[in-house]
């Protein structure tokens, strides 16, 4: 089941339209929601939320996935990977928690609203 199209276009809108990941084949324009947390194949639609979804370009959202462990371990640290917890509504609460640096360096919490709270700044 795919993320709603409301949800999508508040993500990117969040984002700036920029993506997020930023891997080395980057285009730099997002145009899908990616899931930090992946909530797997057909999973519950529970990880479709403002606070797992960071906006990606169509070849980042591809390449995560396969990336070797030196860039999933990068990913992992820069918040744009959130390593699922027991249960999904703790991988839900693990993603308000972990902080996202973003490609300029900035670095927010991301919040249920579809916002995003700068770490030590002001910005909703």
């Amino acid at each position: 089941m795919a993320i709603p199209r409301k949800l999508v276009d508040k993500v990117l809108g969040r984002d700036h339209h920029e993506c997020v990941i930023a891997g080395p084949n980057c285009t730099r324009t997002a145009t899908v929601a990616d899931h930090r947390a992946n909530r797997g194949v057909g999973g519950s639609t529970v990880l479709d939320c403002p606070e797992n979804l960071v906006a990606a370009c169509g070849i980042c959202n591809g390449a995560k996935e396969d990336a070797d462990a030196d860039t999933r371990r990068d990913l992992i640290a820069r918040g744009v990977r959130v390593v699922k917890a027991a249960t999904n509504a703790a991988t839900r609460r693990r993603c308000l928690v972990t902080h996202v640096t973003y490609p300029d360096g900035r670095v927010f919490f991301l919040l249920p609203n579809g916002d995003r709270q700068e770490v030590g700044g002001h910005e909703f």
